[in-house]
């Protein structure tokens, strides 16, 4: 009998210059599932499926339940958070980018979110936990040893939400502990607080409406109202000075310049300097200190460069003055002009944070190391 060829994973041709639209992105879906050949039937019958009803509930933290979003990060020795963002692609570099964050036995990993195309149940399946659904080679998140997390991207939403609530969150959170029960959540301990939000719940609107480019329309990425509850009435990010690291999806600034919707949300409920990791856009990119309105200072950090094709086009307007960039061409088999993917490796140690910049092959390509200085967040030289 003939040998069966081994499953490869995802190329990372088909999964360049990604479309905003929610409805090419099915169409991509498709067409990556049967080898490049378009059906825009199977297309239409995959968007009625998965897209057309209500998106699914917002989950938060129910009172009395003894759960509040609140996790201890540990305050014993140095305590490592592995970040990537727009990880789930299914690509061999996506899984060389999880063997490399394995390989520094982190306490716990975040990703930052994006399941591609569209975050149904068989891709969450499939890019994270590493069960075989299609033809290509399945990938698997790396689990931390104390807990992992995901934060929702817009991409999980063309789904309405529902694999990533329903499916994923339930095999996450503390390695000893509940399960990941919402979509926001903080990790703390005596010195800092990580806070991770969730923007992506409201970057979906009307099926088909969703596509027209202007209000009431477009989609935007606001805060729910459960978070800024959360925020104001459990974290009250304004009543201690620990350290401040914010994650989501979506970056805070906006395309115009300005800082987006939802980091006008924070200012004024955050009044100091944050360390702010962001995905969304496919590149690894370190942005100079920014203000936000109301005493809300943002050092951006744009680690969306884990799994998607890294394009090496420069940012056209910074949002910030560009502290670094990784400009390396990365050599590889479908000749392409692209850049590396990596993470971040964040590294607690009492008053001092120390953050590592790797690339795939578990390379340190840019480090930068904090203090607390009287509650205060500053760069060490």
């Amino acid at each position: 009998m003939p040998e069966t060829a081994p499953a490869k994973r995802r190329d990372l041709a088909p999964l360049r210059q990604l479309p905003r639209s929610v409805a090419l992105n099915y169409l991509r879906q498709v067409r990556a599932a049967s080898d490049g050949r378009t059906s825009l039937l199977a297309a239409a019958a995959s968007y009625a499926r998965d897209r057309l009803g209500p998106r699914r509930p917002f989950p938060g933290y129910a009172r009395g339940s003894g759960d509040r979003g609140l996790y201890a990060l540990g305050d014993e020795g140095a305590v490592r958070v592995a970040i990537a963002g727009d990880w789930a692609s299914g690509t061999d570099e996506a899984a060389a980018v999880a063997a490399a964050i394995a390989a520094l036995q982190p306490h716990f990993t975040v990703h930052l979110g994006d399941v591609y195309y569209v975050g149904a149940a068989a891709e969450v399946r499939a890019t994270l936990l590493g069960e075989r659904t299609d033809r290509f080679e399945p990938t698997l998140w790396p689990r931390g040893s104390a807990g992992s997390f995901a934060l929702n991207g817009n991409h999980e939403m063309y789904a309405r939400g529902r694999a990533y609530f329903d499916l994923l969150l339930p095999r996450l959170g503390l390695a000893a502990g509940p399960p990941q029960r919402a979509s926001f959540f903080c990790l703390e301990n005596a010195h800092w607080r990580v806070i991770a939000l969730d923007t992506a719940y409201n970057s979906v609107g009307w099926p088909l409406l969703e596509e027209l480019p202007f209000w009431p329309f477009a989609p935007a990425n606001d805060l729910t109202a459960a978070q800024l509850h959360w925020l104001e009435e459990i974290v009250r990010p304004g009543a201690d000075r620990r350290g401040l690291v914010i994650l989501t999806h979506h970056p805070p600034y906006a395309r115009a310049g300005s800082c987006a919707r939802f980091a006008r949300q924070l200012a004024g409920r955050i009044r100091r300097p944050v360390l702010w990791f962001f995905g969304h856009e496919h590149r690894l990119a370190v942005y100079d200190r920014r203000g936000c309105g109301n005493g809300l200072e943002v050092w951006g950090r744009n680690v969306g460069h884990a799994g998607m094709p890294v394009e090496l086009t420069p940012v056209a307007e910074p949002p910030a003055p560009l502290l670094y960039t990784d400009p390396r061409r990365y050599p590889n088999d479908e000749r392409l002009e692209l850049g590396y993917n990596g993470f971040a490796s964040l590294t607690f140690a009492g008053s001092a944070l120390a953050i590592d910049y790797l690339d795939l092959e578990g390379e340190c390509v840019y480090r930068e190391r904090w203090r607390l200085a009287h509650g205060a967040l500053q760069p060490v030289p």
